[in-house]
């Protein structure tokens, strides 16, 4: 799903798509001409591999994301905060890069399937 930048509006606007078993959904706002910040929520699941035994599992996603999409190269400014940017050089934002980004980002985390979670809170 892909919408002009020039066409979000400072209003917002809903959107909601789905990959596999993930669904990305929340609302875009426009910041400023060339930057949209976009609230919303990855849901669902994904068949991952155990980061302590190697099993595959099911890995359900349920997580708040907050990321800013910048049309062209982003150039931050001094003492601004830190903002989870992507760059997009089409003048077009594509709702599927920014899901394929942020549940990349959720999978460099460690996660642990059933049997390993039971063993860490044993040994607490």
């Amino acid at each position: 799903m892909t919408i002009e930048f020039k066409k979000i509006p400072i209003g917002g606007t809903c959107f909601d798509i789905v990959l596999e078993k993930i669904r990305f959904f929340g609302e875009a706002k426009q910041v400023n001409k060339q930057l949209v910040q976009c609230n919303g929520r990855l849901q669902g699941v994904i068949p991952y591999h155990c980061d302590r035994c190697a099993e595959l599992f099911d890995l359900k996603v349920d997580e708040k994301v907050e990321v800013f999409a910048h049309e062209g190269f982003y150039k931050d400014k001094e003492g601004e905060p830190l903002l989870n940017i992507v760059e997009f050089f089409d003048g077009y934002i594509d709702f599927t890069v920014l899901c394929e980004s942020e549940l990349e980002a959720f999978k460099s985390d460690y996660h642990y399937c059933g049997n390993c979670q039971n063993l860490e809170k044993d040994i607490l």
